[in-house]
């Protein structure tokens, strides 16, 4: 160990002169370290500044220094940077022939051949960049066609976007039932591509709605194909229903018979093939509602009965619900169910209207008797129970039994005690207050 504390100094003796072919010896110190040392020794030579020495207008470094002599003047002037590169060699530079013009005094016009044009700034004052001798706006681009703009490669929304501008249309179409209007909405999103999610939006939207809804849902689907909505469209929109079908049926029972409902029509309307009831690829989502519909296709006069799927409460006329009003009743006489009654009553959707029940079921019930009026007050009463049938449209509808007394009394010789009979039952039962 003891000789190998110490190595020999790596020299020209010891090593030779494999490594140095100029046979010269090889300094202690290299050149870049002597140049390092009399840089240390400059400063450390050099007197010590004060902090109270004067600051001159220039100094200049010692001589010894291995870099240039700088030079710091003060400038009493701006410094002009214009002439500089400014970085990336002058490519990114601003040029003199360019300037920003500062308009307030009068309205700025930008070019409406310019894509970037907006009509909302014509009235604001601001900044615009225009060039020497030029005024302000654009240059004219001749090769701009306005077309263009209209050409998006894909939906121009995302589809949640899409699902909310769609089910906002939908719910003024409810109110308003302008489908016109509600096919411009969908046209203006252009996005054609999730058509198929308006079908399925309008239909899911109407489960929780009356007969009116379902039926301007029908239309709607009609008046879009096929300029808007195509075949293929119209039977991918019935397929997602189809594939949701559970989650809808613990939201609404009903949905599959009002699915059956909206696809029978759709069939009977020309909109859908009726090959499309018989794919086997559809049959495997929905067979139950495939078998449905087609049961509802093959029954007698089953295109005059479809057209009315959605019975005499889809806004329809007088006429066709005064008729579902003479049914209802009639049927009632014959059972004497008030829940089925009910129903039949509610599926109308015409609180406004009743009192014209009111006058049709008095008609109705003289022409049998006296059982039958009792049973008919009993129904009156159960309606107004119910809070489907007021006491204003009560009071209505016997005001104008009483005004048409003469023509009951031309088929029914006792009419006049019938309907007193009726009047006097609903005094008995709260229905009309004593007089």
């Amino acid at each position: 160990m003891a000789e190998y504390a110490k190595r020999a100094e790596v020299t020209t003796s010891t090593m030779g002169h494999v490594h140095n072919p100029t046979g010269a010896g090889v300094p202690s110190t290299s050149q870049f370290a002597q140049a390092k040392a009399l840089k240390i020794s400059s400063k450390l030579s050099s007197p010590p500044s004060s902090p109270s020495r004067p600051r001159t207008d220039s100094f200049e470094k010692t001589s010894g220094s291995s870099r240039r002599n700088i030079t710091r003047k003060k400038s009493e002037t701006s410094h002009e940077s214009s002439h500089k590169k400014q970085g990336g060699h002058g490519k990114a530079s601003w040029s003199m022939k360019s300037k920003v013009i500062e308009e307030t005094s009068k309205n700025i016009i930008l070019d409406k051949r310019d894509p970037n044009y907006d009509s909302e700034d014509e009235n604001l004052a601001g900044y615009v960049l225009t060039s020497e001798g030029g005024g302000a706006g654009s240059p004219p681009r001749y090769s701009y066609n306005p077309e263009f703009r209209k050409t998006v490669v894909g939906p121009s929304l995302t589809l949640a976007e899409f699902k909310i501008r769609i089910d906002t249309g939908l719910t003024e179409y409810f109110d308003s039932g302008d489908g016109e209007e509600m096919i411009r909405i969908f046209e203006e999103t252009g996005c054609a591509e999730f058509g198929f999610h308006m079908v399925k939006k309008a239909i899911e939207k109407s489960f929780d709605r009356g007969d009116r809804e379902r039926e301007l849902v029908s239309k709607l689907l009609s008046l879009s194909y096929p300029s808007t909505l195509s075949t293929n469209t119209l039977g991918r929109g019935f397929e997602r229903l189809f594939e949701h079908l559970d989650s809808y049926i613990l939201d609404c029972p009903s949905s599959p018979s009002y699915i059956t409902s909206f696809l029978a029509r759709a069939v009977v309307d020309e909109i859908i093939p009726p090959s499309f009831l018989t794919d086997p690829m559809v049959s495997q989502l929905a067979p139950d509602i495939l078998n449905g519909a087609i049961r509802l296709l093959s029954r007698d006069h089953a295109f005059s009965r479809i057209s009315a799927v959605w019975g005499p409460g889809d806004g329809r006329p007088v006429a066709d619900l005064k008729a579902s009003m003479d049914m209802l009743l009639k049927e009632f006489l014959l059972s004497r169910e008030l829940d089925e009654a009910l129903r039949c009553v509610v599926e109308l959707r015409s609180s406004l209207f009743l009192h014209e029940l009111v006058k049709r079921g008095v008609r109705v019930s003289i022409e049998g008797g006296v059982e039958d009026v009792d049973a008919m007050s009993a129904l009156f009463k159960f309606l107004v129970v119910e809070s489907v049938l007021s006491k204003i449209q009560m009071r209505k509808g016997l005001d104008r039994c009483f005004s048409l007394l003469p023509d009951f009394l031309l088929d029914v010789p006792n009419a006049d005690e019938l309907l007193e009979r009726v009047k006097t039952n609903a005094v008995r039962d709260g229905l009309l207050e004593e007089e």
